[in-house]
């Protein structure tokens, strides 16, 4: 029958091995297709392959918690190796991670139970004088009595340093993991360093702590209390701290990584921006020459009109010519050409996609806005209101409606329009593209924000049922 420690240990070691294996999947690839069957044998193979090198390292005194860390590391490589898919960097990362924390936290633990056993070592000394000065026992039931007592104490305190320890391990690795959510692409040899060589520093100064220790006393880390009793107090907080930084080198790389994706949407918005600028431009030119071209045939028709007058063969074809040159207007009159080209384009794409399209806008008269901001916020929303109308499935009308109104110098523009399945909502509570290149796609609405704040506005998104609502609020340009 084990003893109680090495239940204990057992115990522990099958927990490592289910916290290892969740932390490891939430980096990898899962190279398995039953994940229960894995979960099991990586569970299994971790604690008896430990254990078993634990037992065998026992002969390296003082040195095995050295020694039988190799082994530990070679394990968690070859089941990451066998059930995951391979990314080198990623696996050394967190192997690094995972067995630094671990092996730190002993000294987070080791004072609490140095502490409790200082305590109830008088206690059961007394105990026992008391109980062979009453001869409320023979001499050896007590001493058998207080044995058991004592080892069973000595069972609980160590499981209380063990719950503390693990307590404080999965919320380190949680941590971790939630502030590397996102890093679905392989990590590059630099990003890589960065965020390994804060584990491997933690774990040398664990290494050199330890050799310290053993140095001092040649014996179990714990005697070092003894002759050094500050050290009960400093070494929880200095490994607290050590863990703390390789939080903080976490969190550091992930907004340095954020940062990065941040400028490389700013200047892709910045792009999108002069290249609608310079589509308007010359879509303007063009409007303005067939304008011109309008006046110059409208005049020309007239006068052949009226050489014409009595000839119904020749007046007949006139007219058709005239009504030809009709068809030039842009059926939307917005108040401006160039959100007039916006209107004529966007309802020339619904029909062919079968979308109904229904517009009631107005460019304000007071020159408040920029048309080019405009132009930006339109073209954005009513492209991603097209794509998403074109994608219903169910039987229903596709349709987009926009509309604006002007209340009291806040200007509004709303666009409806029908979608089908789900929305799912990014961390700035944008609808997350679900498109494969995020880094391109899916900044639309960012594009439309930015535009809106430069007039004190902002945009608002609704949802009810299968209809989207966009509103955009304009006041008036915002002081540089």
């Amino acid at each position: 029958m084990f003893a109680e420690d090495e239940l204990l240990e057992i115990f522990c070691q099958i927990l490592i091995g289910l916290i290892s294996f969740k932390y490891t999947e939430k980096f990898l690839r899962a190279n398995f297709e039953n994940r229960r069957k894995t979960l099991i044998i990586w569970i299994l193979f971790y604690a008896a392959t430990h254990i078993f090198f634990s037992k065998i390292t026992e002969t390296f005194a003082p040195h095995s918690r050295f020694i039988n860390i190799f082994p530990h590391v070679l394990i968690f490589f070859a089941l990451q190796k066998k059930f995951f898919e391979q990314d080198r960097i990623k696996q050394i990362f967190i192997v690094a991670s995972f067995t630094a924390g671990w092996e730190i936290l002993r000294f987070a633990a080791s004072p609490l139970a140095h502490a409790i056993f200082s305590l109830w070592s008088p206690v059961w000394a007394w105990s026992v004088n008391y109980l062979v000065a009453k001869e409320i026992f023979d001499a050896e039931k007590i001493i058998s009595l207080m044995s058991a007592v004592n080892r069973l104490a000595i069972f609980f305190v160590i499981g209380i340093c063990r719950g503390v320890q693990f307590g404080i391990f999965i919320f380190y690795l949680r941590t971790i993991a939630k502030n590397l959510k996102n890093l679905s692409a392989p990590l590059n040899l630099q990003s890589g360093l960065f965020l390994i060589f804060p584990c491997v520093t933690v774990l040398l100064i664990d290494f050199t702590i330890r050799l310290m220790a053993f140095s001092a006393d040649n014996g179990a880390v714990m005697l070092i209390y003894e002759r050094v009793p500050e050290t009960v107090f400093l070494l929880p907080p200095v490994s607290l701290f050590l863990l703390g930084v390789i939080i903080s080198s976490v969190i550091l790389f992930q907004n340095f990584v954020q940062y990065k994706e941040e400028e490389q949407k700013r200047i892709l918005l910045e792009n999108r921006v002069v290249e609608v600028h310079r589509e308007i431009s010359e879509l303007e030119e063009i409007y303005s020459e067939i304008r011109g071209l309008k006046h110059d045939l409208r005049n020309h028709l007239e006068n052949i009109y009226s050489y014409a007058q009595g000839n119904s063969e020749l007046e007949n074809y006139l007219r058709k010519m005239n009504l030809t040159i009709e068809k030039l207007n842009f059926s939307d009159k917005t108040g401006n050409p160039i959100t007039d080209i916006i209107f004529h384009k966007i309802r020339q794409q619904a029909r062919k996609k079968n979308i109904s399209f229904t517009a009631n806008f107005f460019y304000p008269q007071d020159n408040r806005f920029d048309v080019y901001d405009l132009s930006v916020i339109l073209n954005n929303a009513l492209q991603n209101a097209l794509e998403a109308a074109d994608k219903v499935s169910f039987n229903a009308e596709k349709f987009i409606e926009i509309k604006a109104y002007d209340r009291g110098g806040l200007f509004l523009i709303e666009i409806e329009n029908n979608f089908d399945g789900e929305i799912n909502f990014d961390k700035k509570n944008f609808p997350a593209t679900t498109k494969p290149d995020k880094k391109i796609h899916g900044i639309g609405l960012e594009n439309i924000r930015r535009c809106a704040k430069k007039y004190l506005g902002d945009i608002d998104i609704k949802i009810d049922k299968k209809i989207f609502r966009l509103t955009i609020m304009l006041y008036k340009k915002a002081e540089s």
